[in-house]
């Protein structure tokens, strides 16, 4: 099994602070970094990579396959202090437009599908999962509590050799000589882009984002099928994100607004 190594991450991120751990295999790196004990008080940014996930996990529970040397798996722990608002949402489409913008050194035609997916050539390329924990309410002096937001990526670095029965795969590297150490300039590149990015959403919220993640958008005016659970549930044009990460879908019946989480979005000629 190929070793990642800690130290080349680490360099190739250049973030102060950041704590890097590489493992040779694990289950999932987010499940990892979300049961870690929260403290009382915010730690530092902490990224934890794998060489192999043996239950990595994306959007709604569907498995991640980690294929060995052919692929990356981390995930990045940011903490802070919050009091009573509610957790973020549309984190993913900040941490979207930050990761498309670092892999552009590599492939410039990456572009995002609503709402956490990377692609190449309408092939899914990578896919981000972002989960939301907090401490006990009412436990600190302050009355606040940490929160801890983990940002999971799985990223093909070639093509998977077994084709995916949901949609089309593809690779960073597809067609090109793999870079020595790839996976460790990879991961350093995302992680320098996207910790301040998810920084920035906290402060900003989405409004930052928008133009990029517009401009990256694969699936922006094209007919467009809403699953839910792999039913066919609304088919229509899609008209992009609106200002709260929300999609945008012209139907029939008129204009739809979903959210992330309750249904999962194909061109509609890949459901025919």
């Amino acid at each position: 099994m190929s070793r990642l190594d800690a130290d080349l991450i680490r360099d190739a991120a250049a973030l102060d602070g950041l704590r890097v751990d590489a493992v040779e295999e694990v289950g999932s790196t987010n499940q990892v970094l979300m049961e870690a004990p929260l403290g009382g008080d915010p730690a530092a940014p902490r990224l934890l990579a794998a060489a192999r996930q043996t239950a990595g996990r994306g959007r709604r529970g569907r498995p991640w396959q980690s294929a060995q040397g052919r692929s990356v798996a981390f995930s990045l722990a940011l903490e802070r202090r919050v009091d009573a608002q509610q957790p973020p949402a549309a984190v993913s489409l900040a941490v979207g437009a930050a990761a498309a913008g670092a892999l552009a050194r590599w492939a410039a035609d990456v572009r995002l599908k609503w709402p956490n997916d990377l692609l190449r050539a309408r092939s899914k390329l990578g896919g981000i999962l972002v989960e939301c924990r907090r401490g006990v309410p009412g436990t600190a002096p302050d009355g606040g509590v940490t929160e801890r937001i983990v940002v999971g990526i799985g990223l093909n670095l070639l093509a998977p050799r077994a084709a995916s029965v949901d949609q089309p795969a593809c690779g960073l590297f597809d067609g090109a000589d793999v870079p020595p150490r790839a996976a460790e300039a990879v991961i350093g590149a995302l992680a320098a882009a996207v910790v301040p990015a998810v920084r920035r959403f906290l402060d900003e919220g989405l409004g930052p984002f928008m133009q990029a993640w517009r401009s990256l958008d694969a699936l922006a005016g094209e007919q467009v099928a809403l699953l839910d659970a792999g039913r066919v549930v609304a088919v229509g044009r899609s008209l992009g994100i609106d200002e709260s990460g929300g999609l945008r879908v012209q139907t029939d019946a008129g204009l739809r607004v979903v959210h992330s989480g309750e249904v999962s979005l194909r061109p509609l000629d890949a459901v025919r």
